[in-house]
């Protein structure tokens, strides 16, 4: 039972506050400030995403981050952000 409760207090430790609702209507409304703290936030996701395990010859493990594809896929949130409509 202790190794449940640790588990979920180490889970619980790793939640993140929300983006202030302030920050996410000026990112709609297209301001750079508010776009660039969006970005940070989702930093660590959208790196995780870009990357891929790589092998060598010899059955070592290797993490690459594509910074192509990282470079895509902050490209496609700012463009989701600005295609976003406030009611």
């Amino acid at each position: 039972m202790k190794k449940k409760e640790n588990a979920n207090l180490r889970k619980s430790n790793r939640k993140r506050s929300l983006l202030p609702h302030e920050v996410i209507l000026a990112a709609v409304r297209g301001e750079e400030p508010a776009l660039r703290q969006v970005l940070a936030y989702y930093e660590r996701y959208i790196t995780r995403l870009a990357s891929k395990e790589l092998f060598d010859r010899h059955g070592n493990l290797y993490f690459f981050v594509d910074y192509e594809l990282k470079t895509e896929l902050q490209n496609k949130l700012i463009a989701g952000i600005l295609k976003f409509r406030t009611v």
